[in-house]
């Protein structure tokens, strides 16, 4: 354990968050008043370090992606960030600061995660994704003393799934499975994670049914979490060898093994039919790669116009453009063709892409079709303000299969930040907490540029658009009645992460 002068008081300015380097160790100071608090310097999501970003209220928030920690014990609060920031003891002698920085510190520990009390009921949750993980690990945070039961059709540990279009599909060699937390660490949870597939909830005797055992597991509260599944083009000629939908970590390996062995002859021919967010983060992650060529296929004229407007889905489209990639606009696909592997995608006007691998990116549907509850047409299910379903008040949702009362109205978020906070909020409406979304949705996406375009808030329309999507950094305000509904930025802005603060729980600003 080593004491070290980290600075003078004097040169701290107030809330004004300070990354200084204490032999080796990075460290950020927070000056309020007279007390100065010391935490690690790195967010631990991204390692963005969090000089860059703002202090609201008694939290500092990463600029990058909100992630937010208590100050004065660098406590998690907000996802994505999964772990706490390590906390230093500081000294003040006059004008010098003093930080120690013990030996053996961890910059990132985890949370405080136990059982607690004698409680005896068990609660199961159907998911392990970014919404039920974050549920399971929640409940153990705030002291829940009874089981907990993850139900996963998915063979791996609780995933970072946003990376399966980015880096774990995009990288070179053989990336390790971007895993929310690691095994080692998830064994010390005394949470159950068990591979298996639900076929049933049955709400009368309080249990689910597995798919293929029939077993029953019974339950005191239940957490659905299932998320949504691509979906698929019809007709959809899947048989085909090289054609692919991307949600699981087994369709990304799919996609790596058939881009690995391409013979290499002439360059893999890759057609994204889908101009969303999945099919250009897709698009930017392979067209830097050598022996691709990447086209883009959509209905529209400008991707992301409904979401960004006309002129940003420019810029986005244009800075992929001088990536390399092409886009066939405003067209219909009529098939997919080929004998047993995929060569041609064919158009309602007649002409076709010559194609070698084809990604069907047209977006997802919530994957409730087994649940004994009203749905909506588009497969989403209203919730109650603490995420119960509506005349079962045992029975919880998150994530982006649920309809939830927001300040912005009733919205099924398909946001990754989205899904951990409302299983965070579920898991304390599951204790009793009766509680309410009170944050703000908020998503990055990563295109071409340098950085990741941020969006803050929603804006389903908008009468005005404020700003121009222009520069290497730059933001754009939505405005509907007078009121900034979302706002679009691309680099670190202090007044857009204070935008995220001021409108959680209380909507437009």
């Amino acid at each position: 354990m080593a004491e070290h002068a980290a600075t003078r008081l004097s040169d701290l300015a107030e809330n004004q968050p300070t990354e200084v380097d204490l032999d080796g160790t990075p460290v950020l100071l927070i000056r309020r008043g007279d007390t100065v608090h010391a935490l690690a310097a790195k967010c631990p999501h991204r390692g963005v370090p969090l000089s860059k970003g703002v202090v609201s209220g008694d939290r500092i928030v990463c600029a990058a992606h909100r992630a937010s920690f208590a100050i004065d014990s660098g406590e998690v609060l907000a996802p994505p960030a999964c772990e706490n920031l390590a906390r230093y003891d500081v000294r003040i002698d006059g004008d010098d600061v003093f930080v120690t920085v013990p030996s053996d510190s961890v910059a990132h520990p985890l949370p405080a995660m136990a059982r607690g009390g004698d409680d005896s009921r068990r609660f199961v949750i159907i998911g392990a994704g970014a919404a039920g993980w974050r549920a399971a690990e929640t409940l153990r945070r705030e002291g829940f003393g009874g089981d907990i039961v993850v139900l996963s059709d998915e063979p791996h540990g609780p995933l970072d799934r946003v990376e399966l279009s980015k880096g774990y599909l995009a990288g070179d060699g053989t990336p390790d499975v971007p895993l929310v937390r690691r095994d080692a660490d998830r064994a010390e949870l005394d949470i159950e994670l068990r591979h298996a597939s639900v076929a049933e909830v049955d709400t009368d005797t309080r249990e689910v049914v597995l798919r293929h055992s029939s077993e029953r597991i019974d339950y005191d509260r239940l957490l659905i979490a299932t998320g949504s599944a691509p979906r698929r083009l019809d007709p959809d000629r899947a048989h085909l060898k090289g054609v692919h939908t991307l949600r699981t970590v087994a369709d990304a390996d799919r996609i790596r093994d058939d881009l690995a062995h391409w013979p290499g002859k002439r360059p893999c021919r890759v057609a994204i039919i889908g101009g969303g967010f999945i099919g250009l983060e897709v698009a930017a992650g392979l067209s830097g790669r050598d022996g691709v060529e990447v086209t883009v296929i959509m209905n529209g004229d400008v991707p992301l116009k409904a979401v960004f407007g006309a002129e940003a889905g420019q810029r986005i489209m244009q800075e992929h453009r001088d990536a390399g990639v092409r886009f066939v606009t405003s067209a219909k696909v009529d098939n997919i063709a080929g004998d047993s592997r995929v060569s041609r995608v064919c158009l309602g006007s007649g002409d076709h892409v010559e194609t070698d691998l084809v990604l069907i990116a047209i977006g997802a549907k919530p994957r409730t079709e087994f649940l004994p509850f009203k749905r909506a047409d588009d497969g989403s299910i209203e919730v109650n303000a603490d995420l119960s379903v509506p005349g079962f008040d045992d029975v919880f949702l998150a994530g982006d299969i649920a309809r939830v009362p927001t300040p912005w109205g009733k919205m099924r978020i398909e946001h990754w930040r989205f899904a951990q906070e409302t299983g965070e909020l579920a898991a304390r409406n599951m204790l009793g907490r009766n509680q309410s979304y009170d944050s703000t949705p908020f998503f990055w996406t990563r295109q071409q540029a340098p950085g990741s375009y941020t969006y803050t808030g929603h804006a389903g329309t908008w009468d005005r658009i404020s700003g121009t999507p222009e520069g290497k950094t730059f933001r754009v305000d939505y405005i509907a009645d007078g009121l900034t509904h979302a706002i679009l930025a691309l680099g670190f802005d202090d007044d857009v992460t204070l935008a995220e603060r001021k409108m959680a729980g209380k909507g437009p600003i």
